[in-house]
């Protein structure tokens, strides 16, 4: 067997050792080189600070002149406070002012003023209005402007509407009066080109081997328009930047240090260093061989162990196969590493399936097992614990839909994992068992385990606030939502079946509750019969659509008053969807009463839209949001051609006066033609294609609700009310009531008074 790895394991330290050197010499010119960067860019950076404080202090001049010379300036004033037309000399006054305080600063492009009663804008040669004037939008952003304004960015300016040629320049405004400015605006214009040649100018006077840009706050260049200053790229990084803010103008000058030739000066290798380098790397050849050497010794004896133990055991070696002596070590160790794996990875999915599959034996309940029995398997499981109490939760993703949509299935499985690692560490730092497993593709089991002492109801506050805390988690640090529903505190293995269920039943109620919460399970859920006060819900959906078509604006309120009775969360999912799928029905056979123009806007608009929501939300307040508002959208529509026809506001006289008059036992349709001066014919037919019930029909409804709040709100007997709704005769009041309600008044009141008492419990 040739010893290839031996030469092999000197030859490759040559390499490494070249490397080091060379790194260590780069290294050591590229510090120099980095340590004469830094003392360039300081030297480059004190003085980019005097020029900022020139450009500055250049600036500061001309907004103090401005305040002692134009502020202050009696003529001025004048012109601000004097309103219309004034004499020619008065104005001609102004403009002396504007052109002495112009004469000596050369950098001034323009002045204006202008002046807000009017609109009246005053230069050095010439007046115009505000309309007219070339530089409108910038007055009126300044005007509305509600943060003190100094000096603007670079921008461009025409005076005349019908300039074609704009200039840059960087602008004062100066209020008039100082505090409020309600008199007008001073505006003065300076060139940008000339404050960027300034600099320029001063950085050419220092010999400097840079490049130096003025810039406003948000990067504009005060040369021109389209430059842009500051825009660092990986060549300029290695050049060197200094960048200044002025703190009065928030302005940002940017100088770019170019290197010179001097670099290759101090790269020049010498002949000294050059010699005593070979002998270095001569010296590491032979000591790296001799260690070598030295550290081959060890190998060379596992080797021959090796072949020793595998010649008496094959009687033969493979020499076919063998290139080196590594690769018989490697030859004769991977098939026990092999072995070894496939027995752990066998072992390890034999206990991960089991463990699965105890757990959904035990939460469905298919499997009932002892306390003792549980300890001893779930010991051979890797989850030996004891325990006095168990509590059942199951965590579900919320919005699991969107989330499938978003992410990749390798990102999805990345975020169940972080998120049942969260959950499980959460348990473990306060000391607290935690067996989690996935039941379905976002739904999460937990059980918590605990041994001692401490009451069954201490274990469900427990194990809330580990939720509760896991779920802020998730809200925090994680791209999802999840809600937790939490059963009831068990001892017997037996009975984890039905803490899980009564967590599912918990996690139901997220539907009225809302997603992103931690949901306990009420034992008083299933001591009230399912369906509970569910009729009475359709009722008030149902009279909610009849509202809806009859245009009556108290069907928001009472959609509003029906959500929030579902929104208590005493309601299961099946409830909730199956008003919701009810009132969707009751709604589309509400408006097929309308007349056919009335009709059109609701399949137009309407329709289609209702039939979109969806049939299983997640939370009940979505869903009321977006019906609220689609059926206040079409509302307005109907509402928009409803007063425009005569048929509609006869309609609703009539509506008005039985309102007004259904006490009456005499109340009728003639008698009400009769009072509006109408052919009861004609009257009969409008009412029908407006509302879409007859008049009988519409008045023994409202007298039916009235009576019900009669039969709510008082005691008096059954025939004081219908007199007082306008029966003369108590049987004809019983059959109309029954006839709409479906029961007699007795009964209702009776339902009502039982209803009541349950709420309460």
């Amino acid at each position: 067997m040739q010893k290839k790895w031996l030469y092999r394991f000197i030859l490759s330290y040559i390499p490494i050792f070249f490397a080091v050197i060379f790194c260590l010499m780069l290294l050591f010119f590229l510090g120099v080189n980095e340590w004469t960067k830094k003392q360039s860019l300081n030297a480059y950076h004190v003085y980019s600070q005097q020029v900022m404080h020139i450009v500055d202090s250049t600036l500061q001049n001309i907004d103090t002149l401005a305040s002692k010379n134009l502020l202050l300036n009696p003529k001025v004033a004048a012109y601000f406070e004097n309103t219309g037309e004034q004499s020619p000399y008065s104005y001609y006054g102004v403009t002396e002012v504007l052109l002495d305080f112009v004469a000596p600063l050369p950098m001034i492009d323009s002045i204006y003023l202008y002046r807000a009663t009017d609109g009246k804008i005053l230069m050095q040669q010439f007046s115009s209005d505000l309309n007219e004037f070339g530089d409108r939008e910038f007055i009126e952003q300044a005007v509305k402007s509600t943060k003190p304004i100094t000096w603007s960015g670079v921008r461009p300016l025409s005076l005349y509407q019908s300039e074609e040629r704009q200039r840059t320049v960087v602008s004062l405004v100066k209020k008039m009066p100082y505090y409020s400015g309600d008199q007008g605006l001073i505006v003065i214009n300076i060139h940008s080109g000339s404050l960027q040649a300034l600099v320029k100018e001063m950085y050419a006077g220092a010999g400097g081997g840079g490049a130096a840009c003025l810039a406003d706050a948000s990067g504009n260049s005060l040369e021109g328009p389209g430059r842009v200053c500051g825009t660092k790229t990986s060549s300029s990084a290695d050049e060197g930047e200094v960048t200044l803010v002025s703190p009065y103008t928030g302005w940002r000058l940017y100088m770019n240090i170019q290197q010179g030739s001097w670099f290759s000066l101090m790269s020049t290798f010498s002949y000294i260093w050059f010699v005593l380098g070979l002998i270095a790397i001569a010296g590491g050849i032979g000591g790296m061989t001799y260690i070598s050497h030295r550290h081959y010794r060890p190998i060379d004896q596992v080797l021959s162990r090796i072949v020793t133990f595998t010649e008496k055991k094959t009687g033969r070696i493979p020499q076919a196969s063998v290139k080196d002596e590594f690769a018989f070590i490697d030859h004769a160790l991977v098939s026990l590493i092999e072995q070894s794996n496939q027995f752990e990875e066998q072992h390890a999915e034999g206990i991960q399936y089991r463990r699965t599959m105890l757990f959904k034996e035990l939460m469905e309940g298919s499997r009932h097992v002892t306390k003792e029995e549980l300890h001893r398997e779930s010991a051979l499981l890797g989850l030996d614990a004891p325990f006095n109490y168990v509590v059942a939760a199951i965590v579900e993703m919320d919005a699991f839909a969107g989330f499938v949509a978003r992410y990749s299935s390798r990102d999805q499985l990345l975020f169940k994992f972080t998120l049942r690692s969260a959950i499980q560490e959460i348990a473990e730092e306060e000391g607290e068992f935690l067996w989690t497993e996935w039941l379905s593709t976002n739904r999460l089991g937990l059980l918590y385990r605990k041994a001692g002492s401490g009451g069954e109801r201490h274990m469900v506050v427990k194990v809330t606030e580990l939720a509760e805390r896991a779920r802020a988690w998730v809200e925090a640090y994680l791209k999802f939502t999840v809600t937790f529903g939490i059963g009831t505190t068990v001892k017997d293995p037996k009975d984890i079946a039905t803490s899980f269920r009564q967590a599912g039943k918990a996690l139901e109620r997220k539907i009225s509750l809302g997603a992103n919460k931690v949901v306990v399970y009420d034992p008083q859920w299933d001591s009230l019969a399912e369906g509970t006060g569910v009729d009475t819900l359709v009722q008030e959906l149902q009279e909610t659509a009849q509202l809806f078509r009859l245009g009556n604006p108290d069907w928001k309120l009472l959609m509003n008053q029906a959500f929030q009775a579902i929104a208590a969360g005493i309601y299961s999912r099946e409830d909730v969807t199956g008003m919701l799928r009810l009132f969707k029905g009751q709604l589309k056979r509400e408006m097929q009463e309308l007349p056919p123009e009335l009709q059109d806007v609701w399949k137009a608009d309407g329709l289609p839209n209702i039939q979109e929501l969806p049939e299983d939300p997640e939370w009940i307040g979505e869903t009321q949001s977006l019906l609220l508002e689609l059926l206040a959208s079409v509302e307005r529509k109907l509402h928009g051609l409803r007063i425009n026809r005569e048929q509609y506001s006869l309609a609703s006289r009539v509506r008005e006066y039985v309102m007004e008059h259904y006490a009456s036992s005499d109340l009728s349709l003639s008698q009400v033609s009769d009072a509006l001066n109408m052919n009861q014919k004609t009257l009969s037919r409008t009412f029908k294609e407006e509302f879409g019930e007859k008049f009988v029909d519409y008045l023994a409804k409202v007298r039916v609700e009235q009576a019900k709040k009669q039969l709510i709100e008082t005691s008096e007997p059954v025939q004081v009310i219908a007199e007082k709704v306008g029966y003369l005769y108590p049987m004809s009041f019983i059959r109309v009531f029954k006839k709409v309600e479906g029961i007699t008044p007795g009964d209702y009141r009776k339902e009502h008074s039982l209803r009541t008492d349950d709420s309460s419990l």
